[in-house]
């Protein structure tokens, strides 16, 4: 019964882990390029700080 316990405090304990902070909304895995000039442009519009793939767009220069 002790094991019991001790592994559901164990669990709880863990499940209080994690990233603390914003979190990242990673790339998109289809038409990412669209998708990252509307995410950026959606950025602008509001007046929000831009996300360092913004910069590309901004410049015109392209990954290579």
């Amino acid at each position: 019964m002790s094991r019991v316990i001790l592994g559901l405090l164990a669990l709880t304990m863990l499940s209080a882990c994690g990233v603390k902070g914003d979190l990242d909304r990673p790339d998109p895995l289809w038409n990412s390029d669209d998708a990252i000039r509307r995410e950026c442009q959606r950025q602008a519009e509001n007046n929000e700080d831009q996300d360092a793939r913004c910069a590309q767009y901004q410049s015109g220069a392209r990954p290579g």
